[in-house]
């Protein structure tokens, strides 16, 4: 492997002094003939010279980088967020570091992310943390915390109502609701959002929602507890995609037929929904546009600034098998 091309040798290739080479390659304005800044920056390209990230940081006291703090690689609502942070954050020439903090003491959890490595933090979970003492930049997302006015979100109680909607539309009656995480800042503001499509259409309440916990076995175990109740209905909405699959699992061990005896609908939309049978009919949220927007906000701001955002756009529902008219 050849040594790394450094400042020293484009000047001495564009036989110029390594100062004026260093100004020039980060776009100062420098009183300089053309002729001179066109041959620096073509021996610079002909070398293959790159800034050097460690360097360059120690003069302007920046890292070139964002953190992402989720609670799990497990859910793959967080795989498009970081994909949508990640395409940001390479327009601004910086890299995302993400991780759910799994194997950390919390000290050392804090002292990583507070110590200077990332420019910004985007927390979606993970760890509990004390935003309010952090002294990098953050930003929540995906979440909002009484309290803390930096949050970016999305319109979850629009995604419910759409759900619920489509299944009135379809002319269910009895529509049951398998919630998330008990005090999950999303999962109140789905629910909230099932209550009110409910109410509006003049449906029955089936008692207290059950809480898939965000997961495939919760989801399971939530809607086993629903049928063993004895309680009547055609119509499900999850709150999340993994809890509809674990849903939709126990509906047909119990001999149900989706949808010919059940509808389901579940909020957010991944490739898993397409790989189950039926397949499964969802509410696309802008997952991948929250998690950029996410990273513009962080890089605009002012530190000290309330953000309160709601991404609301693009949502649609994604019809699949999983739906059909009421019994």
């Amino acid at each position: 492997m050849s040594d790394r091309v450094t400042l020293v040798d484009v000047a001495r290739a564009a036989e110029v002094d390594v100062s004026l080479v260093s100004r020039i390659l980060r776009g100062q304005q420098v009183k300089v003939r053309d002729e001179t800044r066109t041959r620096i920056l073509d021996q610079a390209q002909r070398l293959g010279y790159r800034p050097h990230a460690i360097a360059r940081s120690l003069k302007t006291a920046k890292a070139g980088a964002f953190g992402l703090v989720i609670p799990t690689f497990d859910n793959p609502v967080f795989a498009q967020i970081i994909m949508g942070a990640e395409a940001a954050a390479a327009q601004l020439n910086c890299v995302m570091m993400t991780t759910s903090g799994e194997g950390w003491s919390r000290n050392n959890w804090l002292e990583a992310l507070d110590g200077g490595r990332v420019d910004g933090l985007l927390i979606a979970g993970g760890p509990t943390l004390e935003p309010a003492n952090l002294r990098v930049p953050y930003l929540l997302v995906n979440r909002a915390v009484s309290g803390i006015d930096r949050s970016v979100v999305l319109d979850d109680e629009k995604a419910s109502r759409m759900a619920v909607d489509h299944l009135v539309e379809l002319g269910h009656r009895r529509i049951v609701f398998v919630g998330g995480p008990a005090g999950a800042d999303t999962a109140n503001r789905r629910l909230a959002g099932f209550e009110s499509a409910r109410i509006r259409a003049g449906l029955e309440s089936l008692g207290d929602p059950v809480s898939g916990n965000y997961t495939v076995v919760g989801g399971k175990l939530a809607m086993q507890r629903i049928l063993a109740s004895g309680m009547t209905f055609t119509g499900v909405v999850a709150a999340n995609l993994p809890s509809a699959v674990g849903a939709l699992q126990a509906v047909q061990e119990a001999g149900l037929h989706v949808p010919e005896r059940v509808s389901i609908v579940a909020i957010h939309d991944a490739e898993i929904a397409e790989m189950v049978r039926p397949r499964l009919t969802t509410i696309q949220m802008p997952l991948t546009q929250l998690g950029a927007r996410g990273i513009e906000l962080l890089s605009t701001i002012a530190p000290s600034a309330e953000v309160n955002e709601v991404v609301g756009q693009p949502m649609r529902l994604v019809l699949r098998d999983s739906t059909g008219t009421a019994p």
